[in-house]
């Protein structure tokens, strides 16, 4: 019992550390309107006019984009001094008619299965954009996005001293149903309340920011620094916004780059808890080398969110009633008069009104709920996976692969699958899932494996990714078999061996 009482202990400290840092956000956010008013006074001056890019990321699912793009080509802001550019996944059932030049955005058609993921797609595009050296800035934005007339006349006042603008999102709702107008009513207390104690703060504070994929600004300089963008879910955020920090990018908050989301659009989802841990892991070693901005950051991923707080404290309570000589009440009590008087302050500071605090107060439970329903689709989708994955068992091989994570080698599965005359891999190691997209050849189904693997950090150690092989076409579809020029044998493109050598195009992917 002695472990468990130091853990309650430990757990209670955690969360008074909390409070406290909480504290000196909601002290900060005091001087709420000497910030603005520096603000306005700094925008007022700015006359440069900065050469944007816009970049959206778009499918046949996207069915506001063309409403998007209408906004965007009736800009205040001058026609000659911004660009739009969209990339399109084009898949096979998608019967729309293909655009090169549509509503005054320029459309990349991306038909190479290589670059259906959103991330190799949009680097793909940029690198393309950064040769032509014409822009000043780059401005990523989701295809579900609502924008007003001056949204980039606001980003161009907002450029002075931010290599990265990371912009405000709120919540919409095109509905009239009851549940979405709820919904929409808790999401919206949600963002104002947390853009007043958390964003401004932050920017006062001089800290830097989780990017938002879907409305943020990056200069040519930064861009040139880090090399590339990661925007394809939360996780890839996440290692984009620390390696930004990292590189010394400075990001900052912006109130006045204003994107809304439609309420069925609202993205509930967050970086998992293993990549978090994964990061903290890697990065902390580095933590005596960086500037304070990037330490703060990096420990910022140990702080719990709303959730954590409201069950860990009713965990304490419940067992502080059925465990007195393990829980000390007083404490327990002490802690919750800290949180509420916490709560009373950050809600003064927001200027919530008794509607807004009354729609706050069931965050947490919507919040709840929506996590839930991503875990049921997960396990959902987990069990089709599997269950198709034992029905093709019979056209399928299992090998072991050798991957690298940065640091040392390990060993893990690669199932090869065959069906219907269509190709992919499927990725296992412990707990870690990972399924390429159907292609017609296997040596293309590897590579999009490559580069998944990639985008976290992880290197597939094959003969298809070595620089001493080289494909030897075998007549068939497939593509499988290569020579080692090392060895002089033939072999299959997943085979790996003592000579793996990064072949210089990975390494750049």
């Amino acid at each position: 019992m002695i472990v468990f009482d130091t853990l309650f202990t430990l757990l209670i400290i955690y969360l008074f550390i909390y409070c406290i840092y909480q504290l000196f956000f909601y002290l900060k956010a005091r001087g709420i309107n000497n910030f603005f008013s520096l603000q306005e006074r700094t925008r007022s001056v700015i006359k440069d006019k900065n050469k944007l890019c816009v970049m959206i990321y778009a499918t046949h699912k996207d069915k506001e984009l063309d409403r998007l793009l209408e906004v965007l080509n009736t800009q205040t802001y001058e026609k000659e001094n911004y660009e739009v550019h969209v990339a399109y996944k084009k898949e096979e059932t998608d019967t729309t008619i293909e655009r090169d030049f549509a509503i005054g955005a320029q459309f990349h058609n991306i038909q190479n299965p290589d670059y259906f993921s959103k991330d190799k797609a949009v680097n793909l595009l940029l690198q393309k954009m950064l040769m032509d050296s014409q822009f000043d800035a780059y401005v990523f934005l989701g295809a579900n996005r609502i924008v007003g007339e001056r949204y980039l006349e606001n980003i161009n006042k907002s450029l002075l001293n931010s290599e990265v603008l990371v912009g405000t999102k709120l919540s919409s709702n095109s509905k009239n149903q009851l549940s979405k107008k709820i919904k929409n009513a808790i999401i919206s207390s949600y963002l104002k309340y947390n853009n007043a104690t958390y964003n401004i703060a932050r920017t006062m504070f001089d800290l830097p920011f989780f990017i938002d994929g879907d409305n943020f600004v990056i200069t040519k300089s930064a861009l040139e620094k880090v090399g590339y963008v990661g925007i394809e879910d939360k996780d890839s955020m996440l290692e984009f916004s620390l390696e930004l920090a990292a590189s010394g990018v400075k990001s900052t908050f912006c109130p006045y780059v204003i994107t809304a989301v439609d309420v069925k659009n609202y993205d509930f989802s967050s970086p998992s808890f293993s990549n978090k841990f994964s990061l903290f892991v890697h990065y902390f070693p580095y933590l005596a080398f960086k500037n304070s901005a990037f330490r703060e950051l990096l420990l910022f991923l140990i702080k719990p969110n709303s959730l954590i707080v409201l069950f860990s404290f009713i965990f304490l309570a419940i067992l502080s009633i059925y465990f007195p000589h393990h829980i000390e009440k007083k404490a327990v009590f002490l802690l919750g008069l800290f949180l509420f008087i916490n709560f009373i302050v950050s809600v003064n500071i927001a200027r919530m009104k008794f509607a807004e605090i009354f729609w706050l107060g069931f965050y947490p439970l919507c919040l709840t709920w929506q996590k839930l329903k991503i875990l049921i689709n997960n396990l959902t989708m987990r069990s089709i996976i599997d269950s198709c994955y034992e029905e093709e068992n019979i056209n399928s091989a299992t090998i072991n692969a050798v991957v690298n994570n940065g640091k040392k080698d390990f060993i893990a599965k690669l199932d090869l699958v065959s069906e219907d005359g269509m190709r992919k891999v499927v990725y296992r190691e412990g707990n870690r899932f990972i399924v390429t997209d159907s292609y017609l050849r296997m040596y293309d189904a590897l590579a999009d494996m490559t580069y998944k693997l990639n985008s976290k950090g992880l290197t597939l150690k094959t003969c298809q990714n070595c620089q001493h092989f080289t494909l030897c076409p075998d007549g068939t579809l497939d593509c499988l078999n290569g020579k080692c020029q090392i060895s002089k044998n033939d072999i299959l493109v997943w085979n790996g061996c003592q000579y793996f050598y990064l072949h210089p195009d990975k390494k750049e992917e």
